[in-house]
């Protein structure tokens, strides 16, 4: 996700990361954050809706990384939000730790 300004952009985004979720049955997803704004008011972009439609699907681990600090808390509250729905969201500092713990459990 790049440069992301408004709630709008990023609700579209969620929108066609659904649709590919749907569509592909691809369970594990990395969302890297750069030159973005960061979006604290969440149901802005419908994040209650969106993690309702995530707890329908199987299998589904989400991680995040950002470029900023300030995006990165706003991840950290996003992935706060879904766990406690019961969904697999991480936040990360860095790529590699982010794949390594999107594939943890597929290589076994």
């Amino acid at each position: 996700m790049v440069e992301r300004d408004t709630a709008e952009e990023t609700a579209e985004f969620v929108q066609a990361l659904l649709a590919t979720l749907r569509a592909q049955a691809a369970a594990r997803v990395l969302i890297s954050t750069r030159k973005s704004r960061p979006v604290f008011k969440v149901e802005q972009w419908k994040l209650s809706e969106t993690l309702e439609q995530l707890m329908g699907m199987s299998g589904v681990r989400i991680a995040f990384i950002a470029d900023t600090r300030e995006i990165a808390l706003s991840q950290e509250y996003i992935a706060l939000l879904g766990r406690q729905r019961g969904l697999q969201f991480e936040t990360f500092d860095s790529e590699p730790a982010a794949v390594a713990w999107l594939l943890a459990d597929a290589r076994s």
